[in-house]
């Protein structure tokens, strides 16, 4: 099967959809017509009340569910059927669910390393040895986050914020070129999301990595984005400059 042509990343448009429609149920739309371009880099949020789409545009976007109609386009490089578990389509694309995807039995070091496996070949990797350039460059991540000092503490020791960190290095030992969130703060409070937030859109800036991440929280997207789009029963409603986008104008199209 066909699964993905060599990508280039020097496209200006790291990813790009257009004419989106999705339905779990035939004729039940969650997407309909969603038309959206992510620049190579910056910090894009998707903002909508609860059951708008937004999980089911980033899963789309990131390749891991095919739509019913529409195209998606990563790296200049159509989407095709099994993109997802394209090798080289992995390591670019970072993922980061709601829920995180840890494992809580390992430490944050070992669930960090757990991001590299996808460009070290041979078997010593799946029995978690990796090389010392890679345990470093872990090490590296979880002490940019400011949790160097828990990288021996198993993932179910870790508070909320901390696991959020664990994840973000996950993922950024992947070298990605792009990463989607999917509101991946959502259980933490305000001042504390605001923080994680700001770590990874000064990590993004560094690593000149595209962001995009899913939210309920308009002042986090004021603050921290670059671009936002509203999502609104499956249609995009607005598209502007984060710091452009006011409080009434936000609770006016999300009511």
């Amino acid at each position: 099967m066909t699964m993905l042509k060599a990508l280039s990343v020097n496209a200006t448009t790291t990813c790009k959809a257009q004419d989106i429609w999705f339905a779990y149920r035939q004729s039940n739309w969650v997407l309909k017509g969603v038309t959206i371009d992510v620049p190579s880099e910056g910090f894009l949020t998707i903002l909508g009340p609860s059951g708008s789409g937004k999980t089911t545009l980033l899963k789309i976007l990131a390749g891991m569910l095919k739509p019913q109609s529409g195209n998606v386009e990563l790296f200049g490089t159509r989407l095709v059927n099994g993109t997802a578990n394209h090798p080289e389509f992995r390591q670019r694309v970072g993922y980061i669910p709601q829920q995180l995807g840890l494992v809580r039995g390992m430490t944050a070091l070992e669930n960090v390393l757990l991001g590299a496996l996808g460009r070290i070949a041979g078997a010593l990797p799946l029995l978690g040895v990796f090389p010392k350039a890679e345990v470093e460059r872990a090490r590296g991540y979880l002490d940019l986050l400011a949790i160097g000092d828990k990288a021996r503490e198993k993932v179910y020791r870790l508070s909320g914020g901390e696991r959020q960190r664990v994840a973000i290095a996950r993922t950024l030992l992947q070298d990605p070129k792009i990463i989607f969130a999917d509101e991946f703060v959502s259980d933490l409070d305000l001042p504390r999301a605001a923080q994680i937030l700001a770590a990874m859109r000064d990590l993004t800036q560094r690593e000149k990595i595209a962001f995009v991440v899913n939210m309920h929280e308009i002042p986090l997207v004021q603050d921290l984005g670059d671009e936002v789009m509203i999502l609104k029963k499956g249609i995009i409603v607005h598209r502007g400059a984060a710091r452009d986008l006011s409080m009434s104008l936000a609770q006016e199209i999300l009511e």
